[in-house]
């Protein structure tokens, strides 16, 4: 299958193909949406090259909770993150072509799935845009804390139901900001920034 196909249905299938991986996660992530989960990249395969051999990306509630001997008796019970779910998407790179082929699928999940109302919200959904992360930083520059900073732009959209992220979304989103200046320097993150 081709990616101008992928429109017309929007449900993964075996065989599918996609240009690169990011095409292959944007495809999964959107399908997700719809249905109600979230996306989580699992394991990854790079050659000696660098470049992605195989990729799997499943529901975030795959996998089990660890029992730890310590939670004999927890001070608060919480609903389950994890539930052993078997819903994933593999793609492998075939090198004829160059693109990523859907090579594993499981589509059946074990649990209930998010109403369409909660989806925007789901780990895999929220983002912080490129506009809100610039005004975020001006903020930020200009004395605002970041709970200050989270209200004025959830007032600015409306509502805080209208936010596509969390407030620890954006906090993360600043410390990255910082890391990255601190890691190459002022004149070296200005040059990256360029070079990108």
């Amino acid at each position: 299958m081709d990616c101008s196909k992928l429109a017309e249905n929007g449900t993964p299938e075996l065989g599918m193909e996609f240009n690169s991986e990011e095409d292959a996660y944007k495809f999964y992530n959107k399908y997700a949406f719809k249905m109600g989960f979230s996306v989580r990249k699992d394991y990854l395969n790079k050659d000696k090259d660098g470049v992605t051999t195989s990729r799997r990306y499943s529901c975030c509630k795959e996998g089990v909770k660890c029992k730890y001997e310590g939670d004999v008796m927890p001070k608060r019970t919480r609903a389950p993150t994890k539930t052993g779910c078997g819903a994933k998407m593999v793609i492998v790179l075939f090198r004829g072509t160059m693109k990523y082929r859907v090579h594993d699928l499981v589509l059946e999940h074990n649990h209930e799935l998010h109403i369409a109302q909660c989806a925007h919200m789901m780990p895999s959904q929220r983002k912080v845009s490129v506009a809100q992360g610039f005004q975020a930083e001006i903020s930020e520059d200009a004395g605002l804390s970041l709970k200050q900073n989270h209200e004025l732009m959830g007032k600015e959209a409306g509502g805080m139901g209208n936010m596509e992220y969390t407030r620890e979304d954006l906090k993360r989103y600043l410390r990255t900001r910082r890391e990255r200046s601190l890691k190459y320097g002022e004149a070296g993150s200005m040059l990256n920034y360029f070079q990108e």
